[in-house]
Protein backbone atom coordinates (compact mmCIF):
# COMPACT_ATOMS: atom_id res chain seq x y z
CA UNK A 1 0.00 0.00 0.00
CA UNK A 2 1.34 3.30 -1.08
CA UNK A 3 2.34 5.46 2.44
CA UNK A 4 0.51 8.90 2.76
CA UNK A 5 0.94 11.88 4.65
CA UNK A 6 -2.04 13.51 7.06
CA UNK A 7 -1.62 17.08 5.23
CA UNK A 8 -2.64 15.01 1.74
CA UNK A 9 -6.06 14.90 3.07
CA UNK A 10 -6.35 18.51 3.18
CA UNK A 11 -4.87 19.05 0.02
CA UNK A 12 -7.29 16.43 -1.73
CA UNK A 13 -10.20 17.41 0.44
CA UNK A 14 -9.28 21.53 -1.42
CA UNK A 15 -7.61 20.93 -4.74
CA UNK A 16 -6.90 17.59 -5.41
CA UNK A 17 -4.81 18.70 -8.32
CA UNK A 18 -1.96 19.37 -5.28
CA UNK A 19 -1.16 15.69 -4.76
CA UNK A 20 -1.34 14.90 -8.62
CA UNK A 21 1.27 17.65 -8.96
CA UNK A 22 3.55 16.81 -6.48
CA UNK A 23 3.72 12.55 -6.71
CA UNK A 24 2.78 11.87 -10.01
CA UNK A 25 4.89 15.27 -11.74
CA UNK A 26 7.52 15.48 -8.80
CA UNK A 27 6.95 19.08 -8.86
CA UNK A 28 8.81 20.68 -6.09
CA UNK A 29 6.81 22.01 -2.97
CA UNK A 30 7.48 25.64 -1.53
CA UNK A 31 9.35 25.12 2.12
CA UNK A 32 7.21 26.59 4.62
CA UNK A 33 8.53 28.21 8.26
CA UNK A 34 7.76 25.79 10.96
CA UNK A 35 9.17 26.65 13.62
CA UNK A 36 8.05 30.35 13.10
CA UNK A 37 5.00 29.13 13.33
CA UNK A 38 5.23 26.95 16.40
CA UNK A 39 6.42 29.77 18.64
CA UNK A 40 3.45 31.79 17.30
CA UNK A 41 1.37 28.75 17.99
CA UNK A 42 2.96 28.48 21.63
CA UNK A 43 2.65 32.29 22.66
CA UNK A 44 -1.19 32.53 21.38
CA UNK A 45 -1.99 28.97 23.06
CA UNK A 46 -0.85 30.55 26.16
CA UNK A 47 -3.33 33.00 26.18
CA UNK A 48 -5.66 30.68 25.12
CA UNK A 49 -5.68 28.86 28.21
CA UNK A 50 -6.23 31.43 30.42
CA UNK A 51 -9.53 31.77 29.07
CA UNK A 52 -12.70 30.64 30.87
CA UNK A 53 -13.40 28.83 27.55
CA UNK A 54 -10.04 26.70 28.09
CA UNK A 55 -10.84 25.71 31.52
CA UNK A 56 -13.62 23.73 30.15
CA UNK A 57 -11.45 21.21 28.63
CA UNK A 58 -9.08 21.16 31.66
CA UNK A 59 -6.29 22.67 29.24
CA UNK A 60 -4.79 24.48 32.11
CA UNK A 61 -3.07 21.38 33.19
CA UNK A 62 -2.22 20.18 29.59
CA UNK A 63 1.56 18.86 29.18
CA UNK A 64 2.49 20.56 25.20
CA UNK A 65 3.86 18.24 23.21
CA UNK A 66 5.03 19.76 20.06
CA UNK A 67 5.83 18.64 16.58
CA UNK A 68 4.80 14.83 17.73
CA UNK A 69 5.36 12.14 14.85
CA UNK A 70 2.17 9.90 14.40
CA UNK A 71 1.85 6.64 11.90
CA UNK A 72 -0.81 4.45 10.92
CA UNK A 73 -0.19 1.03 10.06
CA UNK A 74 -3.66 0.65 9.66
CA UNK A 75 -4.44 3.22 6.98
CA UNK A 76 -0.04 3.93 6.00
CA UNK A 77 -0.47 7.27 6.87
CA UNK A 78 1.79 9.32 8.57
CA UNK A 79 1.88 12.79 9.95
CA UNK A 80 3.40 15.19 12.43
CA UNK A 81 1.19 17.32 14.67
CA UNK A 82 2.29 20.63 15.20
CA UNK A 83 1.23 20.87 18.66
CA UNK A 84 -0.62 17.56 21.57
CA UNK A 85 -2.43 18.81 24.38
CA UNK A 86 -2.11 15.85 26.56
CA UNK A 87 -4.07 16.57 29.73
CA UNK A 88 -3.79 14.42 32.92
CA UNK A 89 -6.60 12.33 34.51
CA UNK A 90 -8.35 13.85 37.04
CA UNK A 91 -10.60 13.33 39.93
CA UNK A 92 -13.24 16.16 41.01
CA UNK A 93 -15.61 16.36 43.66
CA UNK A 94 -19.54 17.59 43.64
CA UNK A 95 -20.98 19.43 44.43
CA UNK A 96 -18.71 22.30 45.55
CA UNK A 97 -19.48 25.03 47.50
CA UNK A 98 -19.10 27.39 44.76
CA UNK A 99 -22.42 25.95 43.74
CA UNK A 100 -24.54 26.53 46.84
CA UNK A 101 -25.89 23.17 47.24
CA UNK A 102 -25.92 21.83 50.97
CA UNK A 103 -27.29 18.46 52.71
CA UNK A 104 -25.98 16.70 49.63
CA UNK A 105 -22.78 14.20 50.44
CA UNK A 106 -20.35 15.26 47.84
CA UNK A 107 -19.28 12.37 45.23
CA UNK A 108 -15.59 12.21 43.43
CA UNK A 109 -15.95 12.25 39.41
CA UNK A 110 -13.46 10.51 37.61
CA UNK A 111 -12.24 12.15 34.21
CA UNK A 112 -10.13 10.18 32.07
CA UNK A 113 -6.95 11.09 30.24
CA UNK A 114 -7.55 13.34 27.67
CA UNK A 115 -6.19 14.05 23.84
CA UNK A 116 -6.44 17.44 21.99
CA UNK A 117 -4.35 17.32 18.54
CA UNK A 118 -3.67 20.95 17.34
CA UNK A 119 -2.98 22.12 13.85
CA UNK A 120 -1.55 25.61 12.92
CA UNK A 121 -2.47 27.58 9.91
CA UNK A 122 -0.84 30.39 8.04
CA UNK A 123 -3.76 31.69 6.27
CA UNK A 124 -6.26 34.58 6.24
CA UNK A 125 -9.13 33.07 5.15
CA UNK A 126 -10.49 31.52 8.36
CA UNK A 127 -11.05 28.06 8.78
CA UNK A 128 -12.84 25.62 6.36
CA UNK A 129 -13.99 21.64 6.01
CA UNK A 130 -10.42 20.69 4.44
CA UNK A 131 -8.48 21.79 7.83
CA UNK A 132 -10.87 19.94 9.76
CA UNK A 133 -10.59 16.75 7.61
CA UNK A 134 -6.44 17.51 8.25
CA UNK A 135 -7.40 17.74 12.16
CA UNK A 136 -9.30 14.41 12.08
CA UNK A 137 -6.23 12.32 10.67
CA UNK A 138 -4.64 13.39 13.40
CA UNK A 139 -6.95 12.44 15.95
CA UNK A 140 -7.20 9.15 14.08
CA UNK A 141 -3.42 8.69 14.29
CA UNK A 142 -3.33 9.69 18.01
CA UNK A 143 -5.97 7.63 19.24
CA UNK A 144 -4.14 4.31 17.32
CA UNK A 145 -0.33 5.18 18.39
CA UNK A 146 -1.61 5.61 22.39
CA UNK A 147 -4.08 2.29 22.16
CA UNK A 148 -6.87 4.70 22.79
CA UNK A 149 -10.25 3.83 21.53
CA UNK A 150 -12.18 4.83 17.89
CA UNK A 151 -14.05 8.39 19.18
CA UNK A 152 -11.59 9.10 22.29
CA UNK A 153 -10.17 12.18 20.75
CA UNK A 154 -13.17 14.05 20.01
CA UNK A 155 -12.39 17.15 19.69
CA UNK A 156 -8.83 19.64 18.35
CA UNK A 157 -8.22 23.08 18.02
CA UNK A 158 -6.97 25.15 15.00
CA UNK A 159 -4.50 27.91 15.52
CA UNK A 160 -5.04 30.47 12.49
CA UNK A 161 -1.65 32.78 11.60
CA UNK A 162 -2.16 36.14 12.13
CA UNK A 163 -5.45 36.23 13.46
CA UNK A 164 -4.30 34.37 15.94
CA UNK A 165 -7.55 32.70 16.50
CA UNK A 166 -7.71 29.34 18.31
CA UNK A 167 -11.25 27.49 16.99
CA UNK A 168 -12.33 24.33 18.71
CA UNK A 169 -12.83 21.49 16.61
CA UNK A 170 -15.55 18.51 17.54
CA UNK A 171 -14.23 15.23 15.52
CA UNK A 172 -17.19 13.61 14.40
CA UNK A 173 -17.32 10.50 12.50
CA UNK A 174 -18.29 12.33 9.44
CA UNK A 175 -14.58 14.09 9.79
CA UNK A 176 -13.07 10.91 10.09
CA UNK A 177 -14.81 9.31 7.16
CA UNK A 178 -14.00 12.20 5.31
CA UNK A 179 -10.29 11.91 6.04
CA UNK A 180 -9.86 8.04 5.49
CA UNK A 181 -12.15 8.52 2.00
CA UNK A 182 -9.56 11.43 1.26
CA UNK A 183 -6.78 8.30 1.84
CA UNK A 184 -8.31 5.84 -0.55
CA UNK A 185 -9.46 8.46 -3.11
CA UNK A 186 -5.56 9.70 -3.25
CA UNK A 187 -4.35 6.22 -3.47
CA UNK A 188 -7.26 5.45 -6.61
CA UNK A 189 -5.74 8.55 -8.70
CA UNK A 190 -2.21 7.22 -8.05
CA UNK A 191 -3.20 3.64 -9.29
CA UNK A 192 -5.20 4.57 -12.48
CA UNK A 193 -3.06 7.49 -13.19
CA UNK A 194 -5.95 9.74 -13.75
CA UNK A 195 -5.91 13.59 -13.74
CA UNK A 196 -8.07 14.98 -11.15
CA UNK A 197 -10.81 17.72 -11.21
CA UNK A 198 -9.87 21.18 -10.58
CA UNK A 199 -10.35 22.90 -7.07
CA UNK A 200 -14.00 24.74 -6.55
CA UNK A 201 -12.31 27.28 -4.99
CA UNK A 202 -10.76 28.91 -7.94
CA UNK A 203 -10.28 32.31 -6.39
CA UNK A 204 -7.33 30.67 -4.48
CA UNK A 205 -5.40 29.70 -8.04
CA UNK A 206 -3.40 32.50 -8.87
CA UNK A 207 -1.50 32.25 -5.56
CA UNK A 208 -0.72 28.55 -5.93
CA UNK A 209 2.72 27.15 -6.96
CA UNK A 210 1.06 25.09 -9.17
CA UNK A 211 -1.00 27.41 -11.05
CA UNK A 212 1.72 27.51 -14.62
CA UNK A 213 0.48 23.49 -14.76
CA UNK A 214 -3.35 23.93 -14.51
CA UNK A 215 -4.22 25.73 -18.09
CA UNK A 216 -7.77 25.33 -17.87
CA UNK A 217 -8.39 27.10 -14.37
CA UNK A 218 -6.97 30.69 -15.32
Amino acid sequence: MIELRVSDARHWTFCPRVIWHREMMALPVKPTGKMELGLEAEAALAKFERRRSARRYGLERAQRRFDVSLESRRLQVRGVCDLVLDVPPMVTTWPTFADGVTGIVPVELQRPRRLFPVDVKRTEGGMARHHAVQLAGYAILLEEQEGLPPGTVDRGFVYLVPSQEVIAVRIDEDLRTAFEKAMADIRTMLRTERFPSQTRHRSFCPECEYVNFCGDVL
